[in-house]
């Protein structure tokens, strides 16, 4: 009996076989979520979660944070730092974080997710401040005639609306960061989640101005405010490479920052609380949920099988790691990814200065799916 073709087995996403996947599909835009100006993957929470991989980096992030906001997290950190490489989902993670704070409103497959029951059914104020939309010179528009200046200022009008960027507009204007009690009160007793992504590429343009060296003041005094708050959390992001040092563009400044942070953290009663949303045992499951529409994994098993017969009947000629169970298993979870084409992607690719990891991967396969299906070479 003939085994059955990728082609009778997955169906891909509607996007990846018709070639329209742009690549604002793959750098997500964290402020465009806040703003609602995102495209409609990302913006709408019910395809947003269909497109991702429930990840147990992800998932304890939700799970703590949502703790959090409930005002009976207990013991649960305040401060979470997404500590991964480029292209690791860490802005994804926020996005996830934004649509969960916001009732994760028509999401069809909650429970993969997170417990049901811990989703906020009440308001929460969520801030986000993004160095990459940053305007640290002409100030970037707010609304209501604002222009803010610092991260201060964003996540002030973010929290408070007018009111709570007049109350800091000062601090905003003068580039000295406010202290902590007026960031508590930015949070009117309110359930508040503060987001802070790509802080080295803020970091990096205004470099050699005094307001550089303002912002581990005002992460401080964040930290501070966060903390004594039952019901808020921070979570930041910091690409960091194997061996714990930065070795993106911005390696500098993300070195630069970590040291600050440990610095900053110091001060506060816990340290953060360090999750990785996409470990690289994981990048198969992220990358085949983001491309394929549905698989039939119990035919794929007959397929992974035929494989495996094939590599034991030359184990002698293979090295141990390709024939072991557990290439068993990562194919399984992976199909209809090849390992062989992971580990490829993830220990040669991945190592190019600009290879973005899973954002890389998934835009070099998402292009490899749709030549596929539509050229049939099988």
């Amino acid at each position: 009996m003939s085994l059955p073709t990728i082609f009778e087995i997955c169906e891909p996403r509607d996007d990846v076989v018709r070639g329209t996947i742009q690549e604002s599909d793959f750098a997500a835009d964290l402020k465009q979520v806040i703003t609602g100006e995102a495209p409609e993957e990302t913006k709408n929470s019910a395809l947003f979660f269909a497109n991702t991989h429930p990840t147990q980096g992800l998932k304890n992030l939700l799970l703590n944070v949502c703790r959090r906001l409930s005002g009976h997290g207990g013991e649960v950190s305040s401060i979470f730092r997404l500590h991964t490489q480029y292209g690791g989902g860490k802005t994804h993670a926020l996005i996830a974080l934004t649509h969960a704070a916001n009732g994760m409103q028509g999401v069809g497959n909650v429970a993969e997710f997170l417990d049901p029951g811990l989703v906020p059914h009440h308001r929460v104020r969520i801030a986000a401040f993004d160095g990459e939309n940053a305007d640290p010179a002409s100030g970037l528009r707010m609304g209501d005639g604002i222009r803010a200046f610092t991260p201060w200022g964003e996540i002030a009008y973010r929290l408070g609306g007018t009111a709570g960027y007049e109350a800091i507009r000062a601090n905003d204007e003068k580039g000295i960061a406010p202290g902590a009690d007026n960031l508590r009160s930015l949070f009117g007793g309110e359930p508040a989640l503060i987001l802070l992504d790509e802080l080295a590429v803020y970091l990096r343009a205004v470099r050699n101005q005094p307001v550089a060296d303002q912002l581990v003041r005002f992460l401080t005094n964040l930290f501070k405010a966060v903390e004594g708050t039952p019901n808020a959390a921070v979570v930041y992001t910091l690409a960091i490479g194997k061996g714990g040092k930065a070795e993106d563009a911005y390696g500098s400044e993300h070195q630069f920052i970590a040291d600050r942070m440990a610095e900053a953290e110091s001060v506060s009663a816990r340290k953060a609380t360090l999750l990785d949303p996409t470990t690289e045992d994981e990048t198969s499951q992220v990358i085949r949920r983001r491309l394929f529409k549905s698989i039939d994994d119990a035919r794929a098993a007959a397929i992974i099988a035929e494989y495996q017969s094939i590599w034991n009947a030359n184990r002698d000629y293979l090295p141990p790691e390709r024939t072991g169970e557990d290439r068993i298993e990562r194919f399984r979870l992976g199909y209809p990814l090849h390992p062989e084409l992971m580990a490829t992607l993830t220990n040669k690719l991945s190592t190019l200065g600009n290879f973005q990891r899973v954002r890389g991967m998934l835009r070099l396969l998402a292009r490899a799916v749709e030549h596929a299906w539509r050229t049939r070479p099988c």
